[in-house]
């Protein structure tokens, strides 16, 4: 991995930007710093600022966990071409389809873990995710989760941070999301940049799909090709599209 903002990082970005790619963003932890609450994460002004600027000139999208409803709220009144929600099934997929799904899965797992105090099962939607941060057996939680996540035949259990999220048959990832997004804009390049383990779906792509990955935090086994050193750095790397874009009009 190289720093997005090194010499050589941005001489990689500089040959991504040249085949007009996509603009593709993670919320949390990305656009937003982490806290505790999921539902107190705010878009800091500077980088509404910034990305409302860009969003104004070039493909912008977001690829979240968030429901996409949720997303978009925290992002109102921004340009975004597409905003990708539920890991990247919504708005492509059915809903009702996974909705079923997960409405039969959802007594099994609030009886599966209601002996854990602090544990939190957020439905949303099309997917589940269990929260265990303020859970003091920890391994204890992540291991029934996938137990009984398995019985229950879902088919991701992607780990983030103090979170396991639940994805049943037929849900897309953000990868498959991305995709999907790059499909209907006419786009054939992205940037994607992401911090989370449900990212690295989306840094893993072959390099056929023409995806260049940004990692927000240095992780040695990420796939992504580039980083940058902390969420705070966004702005400046929103900055950096935003004048290298005008550069090549």
């Amino acid at each position: 991995m190289k720093n997005a903002l090194s010499a050589a990082g941005i001489t990689m970005l500089q040959e991504c930007l040249t085949t007009d790619p996509v603009y593709a963003f993670d919320f949390d932890g990305t656009l937003a710093p982490i806290v505790t609450e999921p539902q107190a994460a705010v878009l800091p002004l500077s980088t509404r600022i910034i990305l409302n600027r860009l969003a104004s000139e070039r493909t912008c999208i977001v690829v979240s966990g968030r429901l996409r409803n949720d997303v978009l709220s925290r992002l109102s009144g921004i340009p975004l071409a597409q905003a990708i929600g539920n890991h990247g099934s919504e708005p492509w997929l059915d809903s009702s389809i996974l909705r079923r799904y997960v409405v039969a899965a959802l007594p099994t797992l609030n009886e599966r873990l209601s002996r854990f105090k602090g544990v939190g099962i957020e439905d949303k939607g099309v997917s589940v995710s269990i929260h265990y941060r303020n859970v003091f057996h920890r391994a204890a939680v992540i291991a029934t989760t996938r137990q009984v996540a398995q019985s229950l035949g879902f088919s991701h259990i992607i780990p983030g941070k103090l979170v396991l999220n639940l994805l049943p048959p037929g849900a897309f990832d953000k990868a498959q999301g991305l995709l999907r997004a790059m499909e209907e804009l006419h786009r054939c390049s992205a940037i994607y940049i992401g911090d989370d383990v449900t990212d690295e779906q989306v840094f893993s792509l072959p390099k056929r799909y023409n995806v260049l990955g940004i990692r927000v935090g240095y992780r040695r086994d990420s796939h992504a090709a580039l980083y940058l050193s902390r969420q705070q750095d966004i702005d400046v790397m929103l900055s950096f599209l935003l004048q290298q874009g005008r550069t090549l009009r």
